[in-house]
């Protein structure tokens, strides 16, 4: 029992302290970078929306202020099924060079995406969503990371700034560590996963997904699989409003929990470390030690709770527990705050969504469509 303890409170935070440590030091060693020279390859910047009527101009003309020379950007917005303003509004930016796709119905974002790749124009296809907002210069600095041919992918990080310009704990310290580990791994090999707000691909690498694969997931997958590296640049990254209020946030996390694992097993093939390597290894402590770590927290507590008879430690380390749950509730509930007390109902929070999220791949149910948490 108390081995067991032992390994779970290691497993709880593997994927959260002891990999990112392990990966970057491994990325000091090995420093296998790549060349980022300036170049200005055909692109296409597919904008992908549902009902973004509150944002799409904002990002229409934030889009047609980047710096990239006009005659070698194309700017699609492809519309999955939207029922409000948003064709309207895109179709008045058609004069000003704005292509524009309508699927009459809504089948998802992936669906959306198979549509709009094929026939776009770019020798470059990068993703974005309505609400993140680039810098002037952000193409021009995902452009240079092409000029290596190994190089298939490009993913950048999302900075999330609410109103007033306060950036909340719980996400700022999620997107700095994800930043730090996909960068770590990029430098070994190649990183696991792209940010769906802002990342790049060679069109010719596209492949069409499923109506219900997460593609921010699954496309660097089929990049790796190609030969090719998935790279996170550190400076490429976009601004965005985080999703209002505990709900959405729990909502946005159930669904990415149940997307990436229906992904993580039809693609289980990437972890064979015979046929991938480090990447094998990435992938697994990343996302797959990373999606069971709810379960390890509770199995240590239970443990915890089981050894407190014999030696008052483990008592300690029961009390220790459920005061971080407490916390977490106390700021879900709004009755507290306090930058601690943010980070452990952020914590707890996309744990509680984790098991959702686990139960609805065990039942076999998709997440395919859903509303923008905003």
């Amino acid at each position: 029992m108390q081995l067991l303890f032992v390994l779970l409170v290691v497993l709880t935070v593997f994927s959260y302290a002891i990999y990112p440590v392990v990966v970057g030091v491994w990325a000091k060693l090995v420093h296998r970078g790549w060349n980022r020279t300036e170049a200005t390859p055909s692109m296409t910047l597919v904008i992908s929306v549902y009902n973004e009527e509150a944002v799409i101009r904002e990002k229409l003309e934030n889009a047609l202020a980047l710096d990239y020379p006009r005659d070698l950007l194309e700017i699609l917005v492809v519309s999955d099924g939207s029922t409000d303003r948003t064709v309207a509004i895109a179709e008045e930016y058609g004069a000003r060079g704005i292509r524009l796709l309508v699927a009459p119905e809504r089948h998802g974002k992936t669906a959306a995406l198979n549509l709009a790749v094929p026939g776009a124009r770019g020798e470059i296809v990068a993703f974005t969503d309505a609400n993140a907002m680039f810098p002037p210069t952000m193409l021009r600095t995902i452009a240079r990371n092409f000029s290596d041919p190994d190089v298939g992918l490009v993913t950048g990080w999302t900075k999330y700034v609410a109103r007033g310009g306060h950036e909340s704990v719980g996400l700022y310290v999620y997107s700095r560590l994800e930043r730090a580990t996909k960068e770590a791994e990029s430098l070994v090999s190649s990183c696991v996963g792209a940010d769906g707000a802002v990342f790049a691909m060679r069109r010719a690498l596209y492949r069409d997904l499923r109506h219900d694969d997460i593609n921010d997931f699954v496309l660097p997958l089929d990049v790796v699989g190609q030969g090719r590296r998935a790279v996170l640049d550190p400076d490429v990254f976009c601004i965005e409003e985080p999703a209002e209020g505990g709900q959405r946030e729990f909502r946005r996390q159930a669904r990415i929990t149940n997307q990436a694992l229906a992904a993580a097993w039809r693609h289980r093939r990437y972890l064979s470390p015979i046929d991938f390597g480090s990447f094998a290894f990435f992938l697994l402590a990343h996302k797959v030690i990373r999606f069971l770590v709810p379960f390890f927290f509770v199995g240590s507590l239970a443990c915890a709770a089981l050894l407190a008879r014999e030696r008052p430690v483990y008592g300690i380390c029961a009390i220790a527990q459920g005061a971080f749950i407490l916390a977490g509730l106390v700021g879900i509930v709004g009755r507290g705050a306090g930058r601690l007390i943010e980070l452990c109902s952020y914590v707890l929070l996309t744990w509680a969504a984790q098991f959702v999220g686990w139960a609805r791949w065990a039942r076999g149910r998709p997440d395919v469509i859903w509303q923008p948490e905003r």
